[in-house]
């Protein structure tokens, strides 16, 4: 049923869509960034035809099932933004971090989840189905760091643990978040967050199509005597969302470098992306960067029409 839904909404043949499946794992490219904490985080991309058809199988299939709103990544009308906002209010908060997050999410236990939620909304997948899903959506038989179906796939295998983790935590008065692979936990109060590494645990225990482990090197414990960061966003002890000094110290350098026509073209885009973000977060910091370097230019760098300039000044 869903090869030949999407061979008709394509025009793909399905015996091509079939031995595209079959050498999908080959189909990326595989490269590493640097992590901000240390270390390369290894990116595995696939190509832009396996690419079109994960994100065919996400609308198709993965949309389908239900995502929890305590997940904040990934989703339209949530971001990172929304995921510091929720615990703004509180006082203090943990963070835990899930190790590997993606490759722990093996084709088979995927293939589980996916029949298993298939049967309960009356969706009809033969077993060619579902092995071509599983080849589709991931690479050598787990879920990557690169591919748009892994976002989508996680969010939808995390239901039950984030609503285990909701109800649990709505019944101490603590907030809980969960964005990608970090867990946050924040209460109003002092003395609330202790034993959450036993809840975490306790939560994701005999859920079949999970294998999550906790980083433990990664768990922090933050309070409102100092700044917070959560998802990158800092929360200050006054309550407030904050890009931070050091993100504001680089806005500032990279607008002065483009306005004085020392700046590559790529950090250039990479300068739109962080100012857009910047405002978003710190929608004030706008009128002071006016003042600051002009109105004229702010707006122009604000603009979604304006690209790379030539000859600014």
């Amino acid at each position: 049923m869903l090869i030949e839904l999407l061979s008709k909404t394509s025009n793909v043949p399905e015996s091509k869509l079939l031995s595209l499946s079959l050498t999908a794992s080959r189909r990326y490219k595989v490269y590493t960034i640097p992590k901000r904490t240390g270390g390369d985080r290894l990116i595995e991309h696939p190509s832009r035809e396996l690419k079109a058809i994960q994100r065919w199988i996400v609308q198709a299939l993965f949309a389908r099932f239900p995502v929890h709103e305590a997940a904040t990544a990934y989703r339209k009308g949530t971001g990172i933004r929304e995921n510091a906002e929720r615990h703004r209010q509180s006082k203090f908060t943990n963070r835990y971090d899930f190790s590997n997050f993606f490759p722990s999410f093996s084709q088979d236990r995927v293939l589980h989840y996916v029949s298993e939620q298939s049967k309960n909304l009356g969706i009809d997948l033969t077993q060619r189905d579902l092995d071509f899903v599983g080849n589709i959506v991931c690479r050598h038989g787990r879920l990557t760091i690169g591919a748009p179906s892994s976002p989508a796939i996680s969010n939808a295998m995390m239901f039950e643990f984030d609503s285990r983790m909701h109800e649990a935590s709505q019944s101490r008065g603590l907030v809980f978040t969960r964005y990608a692979d970090d867990i946050f936990l924040s209460s109003f109060e002092p003395g609330k967050l202790e034993g959450l590494e036993a809840l975490i645990l306790k939560s994701k225990r005999d859920i079949p199509h999970l294998r999550l482990r906790l980083n433990r090197q990664k768990t922090a414990y933050l309070s409102k005597k100092y700044s917070r960061k959560v998802t990158g966003i800092v929360i200050t002890p006054q309550h407030t969302l904050s890009i931070g000094r050091e993100r504001k110290r680089e806005v500032k350098a990279l607008i002065h470098q483009w306005i004085k026509g020392g700046i590559e073209p790529e950090r250039f885009y990479y300068l739109k992306g962080l100012f857009a973000f910047a405002i978003d977060i710190e929608p004030q910091l706008e009128a002071r960067l006016m003042e600051k370097y002009g109105k004229e230019k702010i707006q122009l760098l604000r603009s979604a029409d304006f690209d790379f300039p030539i000859g600014l000044i």
